[in-house]
């Protein structure tokens, strides 16, 4: 018999894959590749303010991490200005386009979500959505 922590994170991967793959069916409509999206996803998320933190956050060269930025900047998905606080450091933005990918791809991927539930037994979903509440509320 499976240990339950092993089957529980093969579960949650294979949803966290899936689910991100059916969100990548709203990314046909635009020029951005998949990289280019995540790194998008990190400054629209304020999980990255320049190309340090995204170089950190990636595990990419900052060649690399400069280049998806740049290319980013002349989609206009995102900015640069200086942080007014250290004229040195470089801040970057999400721009309302840039947001409106993001906002595109999650209204994908619930609208999968709610495909899969829909065919759930009475109850299951709101229960699923419970224990995986009290399971992150144990994660932090």
């Amino acid at each position: 018999m499976r240990e339950t922590a092993v089957e529980l994170e093969s579960l949650l991967r294979g949803i966290s894959y899936w689910i991100k793959k059916k969100g990548r069916d709203a990314l046909s409509t635009v020029r951005i590749t998949l990289p280019q999206f995540q790194v998008l996803q990190l400054v629209y998320f304020g999980e990255a303010i320049n190309v340090k933190d995204l170089t950190r956050l990636t595990g990419l060269a900052a060649s690399t991490v400069s280049e998806m930025v740049d290319r980013l900047i002349e989609l206009t998905y995102v900015t640069k200005t200086q942080n007014s606080l250290d004229k040195r450091q470089v801040i970057l933005t999400c721009t309302k386009q840039g947001a409106a990918i993001i906002r595109k791809v999650i209204r994908q991927r619930i609208q999968t979500v709610k495909e899969v539930t829909r065919n759930m037994k009475p109850g299951s979903a709101d229960l699923l959505v419970s224990m995986l509440t009290e399971f992150v509320e144990l994660c932090n």
